[in-house]
């Protein structure tokens, strides 16, 4: 089996699932990376040979507003080796035979290995995959441990992991006219939640989940105010899609009557086998906690930690869930020590011990945990330095700096 990996550099209009749609059997999301997945397989046929194929796919992403490259391997591990490498706009194919030669030179931070591995390989002089993958399987595991052992056998060119991928589905779309034109907030919410229904039971007959929620308004004038974000978790009920709707498009409500509301769901994938309970189960849940979360606050207003649930056999709330409260909101832990970023030429810089790292990724922080007030949950963010440390800031508006609140690693 032949593995893709489109690795984009400019994001394209739809989605990279949508994109791939016509041109591959079936996808794989990379949670760890910036692309996607795609059998590569039996593609000689219709496109001659693996290069062409490459290409086609770069052009669907080049029409669709993107641009990338694209590796293409015999595992998911070298094909995006394979697409990091190739220069824009450029197809790198990895012969199977060629797979240990082609990641010896490549720098061993792209390694999957621990951070204090990392920093022991490279007091001893390693800086390529090829120095790892010389020594001997028994002296790794017994110098650096088991979890050592996976990165080895990637050094050597075997890649323990496997395509798990999943055939693409069409994004559901579902569309409501207005006659006469809506003007209010609440008769808005109205057409959201007819809309979410019919958005349910779409995923419900194809037993899906979805990521992606787009919803556009169209007012009396024809503009068109589109609203989108990636969910933290999968919609799949009524409920939960009415919720992230009104969320979109009830924040900054329209200044004119809307006379059109479009509502799409996109990133589709199957509903995990042996979940069926526990998802229609969650929206009872989030709203018991909810109901907790308010109380506390009303407790200790702007001061709560945490609220955890330490009996959850218990039948009352009163009894199941324990609020951690503290003295002063000076205690409270997004008071964290002070950090400074620097932006320079070539990007963000923090420094942390004397040190200054460059921030290689960051985004907002999506996670919203029941100790997170949440206007401070909005002013936080996760970063990733060039050692592999991924941080979490929060931005400290009474006292204009940012404050390292916690790490992720």
């Amino acid at each position: 089996m032949r593995i893709g990996y489109l690795w984009p550099d400019r994001r394209p209009a739809v989605s990279l699932t949508e994109l791939l749609m016509p041109l591959t059997p079936a996808v794989q999301l990379d949670d760890e990376g910036p692309g996607i997945w795609f059998d590569a397989s039996g593609v000689r046929l219709h496109f001659g040979d693996e290069q062409r194929y490459g290409r086609a796919v770069l052009a669907a992403l080049a029409a669709a507003g993107g641009a990338g490259r694209l590796g293409i391997a015999a595992t998911p591990w070298v094909a995006r080796l394979a697409a990091r490498t190739a220069d824009p706009d450029e197809v790198l194919l990895v012969p199977d035979h060629e797979t240990r030669a082609f990641v010896r030179p490549l720098p061993l931070d792209w390694l999957p290995l621990p951070q204090r591995v990392r920093v022991r390989l490279h007091a001893l002089g390693f800086t390529t995959i090829g120095q790892f993958a010389d020594l001997p399987p028994e002296s790794v595991r017994r110098r650096f441990g088991a979890e050592a052992l996976v990165a080895h056998r990637l050094a050597r060119g075997d890649d323990p992991s496997s395509f798990r991928g999943r055939v693409p589905v069409e994004p559901i779309r579902c569309l409501r006219t207005l006659e006469p034109p809506v003007a209010t907030s609440e008769q808005l919410a109205a057409v959201l939640d007819a809309l979410a229904e019919q958005a349910a039971a779409a995923l419900a007959r194809c037993g899906q989940v979805a990521w992606h929620l787009r919803v556009e308004l169209v007012t009396e004038s024809g503009r068109s105010e589109p609203r989108e974000r990636r969910l933290p978790r999968p919609l799949r009920t009524a409920t939960e899609i009415a919720a992230a709707a009104r969320a979109l498009a009830l924040r900054h409500p329209p200044h004119a009557p809307v006379i059109a509301v479009h509502l799409l769901l996109r990133e589709l994938e199957l509903a995990r086998a042996g979940q069926a309970l526990l998802l229609a189960a969650a929206p009872m849940r989030r709203a018991e906690r909810e109901r907790v979360w308010q109380l506390a606050q009303r407790q200790a207003p702007g001061r709560v930690i945490r609220v955890v649930e330490h009996r959850p056999a218990a039948p009352l709330p009163e009894h199941r869930w324990l609020v951690e409260g503290s003295v002063t909101p000076d205690t409270h832990p997004a008071r964290g020590e002070p950090v400074r970023l620097l932006q320079r030429e070539h990007g963000w810089w923090l420094e942390l011990a004397g040190r200054w790292l460059r921030i290689v990724r960051s985004g907002p922080w999506e996670r919203l945990d029941l100790w997170w007030p949440e206007e401070l949950h909005r002013r936080t963010r996760w970063v990733e330095l060039t050692d592999g440390q991924r941080l979490l800031l929060t931005w400290d508006a009474r006292d204009r700096l940012w404050r390292l609140v916690g790490r992720l690693d």
